[in-house]
């Protein structure tokens, strides 16, 4: 994706004004769009069963195939979807390119926070949209926080330890170690919420961060339970 189309997207970060009427607007833009890829690729996939290969040998139908997929393509890279692979595909340490499209990368996650009904709504991805947070939390982990995510980033660790547990959410604890050791005064103010749950997370990110224990992984969690944390 090249930098010539950033101009285009920043209308993306309308999906998560506070005003109902402009992240609406920005909404159906991105759905639109999403809408429009699908149809390509579902036109692909006729053309596809004509002679059930990508490489048909009627001539018509390679170029019919080959104008569905750039149809797609073009459609699905100007959704959210464009940004976030750009900033996925980049080499790690490429601070020219992070500082690019890190902003969309926490632009995801964001909206997912904030606006989980829009963001997860089947109009809004062609898949399923776990996995492409999953990828950005580990990228995030593998490669630090670029310049300019951390404050983010810390809000969106503090969202995830507050609410109830949704898909992925374990990664955030992973993020902590690359936000400034005072992070886990605001991690500690958890710890004694009224919520259980919330104590708990907080209690745990603690115990992970101070004691120096290994990767965080999926069952870390429930080792540190069944140990009486």
């Amino acid at each position: 994706m090249s930098a010539e189309l950033h101009g285009d997207c920043f209308w993306m970060f309308d999906l998560v004004a506070t005003d109902q009427a402009v992240r609406r607007r920005a909404l159906a833009r991105h759905q639109a769009l999403v809408a429009a890829a699908s149809e390509a690729l579902d036109r692909w996939n006729a053309l596809w069963a004509v002679e059930r290969t990508a490489a048909p040998t009627q001539p018509h139908l390679v170029a019919e195939m080959d104008q569905a997929s750039a149809d797609r393509f073009w459609h699905q890279k100007r959704t959210i979807k464009g940004p976030i692979r750009a900033f996925l595909d980049s080499a790690l340490g490429d601070d020219v390119t992070e500082a690019l499209w890190a902003p969309f990368a926490v632009l995801y996650l964001r909206w997912e926070a904030d606006y989980p009904t829009e963001w997860g709504a089947p109009e809004s991805w062609m898949w399923s949209p776990w996995g492409t947070k999953e990828a950005l939390l580990r990228r995030f982990e593998r490669g630090g926080l670029p310049e300019g995510t951390r404050p983010q980033i810390a809000e969106l660790i503090l969202s995830a330890l507050g609410r109830p547990y949704r898909c992925k959410d374990w990664m955030y604890a992973r993020l902590v170690r690359h936000l400034d050791p005072s992070f886990l005064d605001r991690v500690a103010a958890l710890a004694s919420a009224d919520d259980p749950f919330v104590r708990l997370r907080a209690q745990f990110v603690l115990h992970a961060t101070e004691s120096g224990k290994p990767r965080i992984t999926r069952t870390s969690w429930q080792r540190w339970l069944s140990a009486g944390g």
